[in-house]
């Protein structure tokens, strides 16, 4: 019997409905060097929701905060599969996450936020 979850990632991989997923968390919740706790959240998203690690040949990351400071805020923007559509945001399917610590580990939890200005960055770019 297929979960909600093997449908979404089965839908997601099969078609080119754009998916953006929002993650925000504090540096001290997210083990590992500071440089590459962007990534580890970016991949923890994206293993969560597509089933496989972030690729930066399939997804386009935009991290903001200071990853190099003790218990910063930070959060990270990935626009899943970048290269297989040029959405209208407001149609996105848009996924919001913050990181829950647990020891040496931690995970995502699902919240629900408004859109607010995250259709305004630029789809699988930098804006300039």
């Amino acid at each position: 019997m297929k979960t909600v979850l093997s449908i979404l990632i089965q839908l997601f991989n099969d078609s080119s409905i754009a998916l953006r997923i929002f993650i925000k968390f504090r540096t001290n919740q997210v083990p590992g060097p500071p440089a590459e706790k962007d990534l580890l959240v970016a991949t923890a998203a994206c293993l969560k929701l597509l089933g496989r690690d972030f690729d930066f040949e399939k997804d386009f990351i935009h991290a903001q905060g200071e990853v190099l400071q003790d218990k910063a805020r930070c959060h990270v923007l990935v626009d899943c599969d970048y290269h297989d559509s040029q959405p209208d945001l407001r149609d996105a399917v848009l996924r919001f996450y913050h990181v829950v610590a647990d020891q040496s580990t931690f995970t995502l939890k699902e919240i629900h936020v408004h859109r607010g200005l995250i259709d305004q960055v630029v789809w699988g770019s930098h804006s300039v």
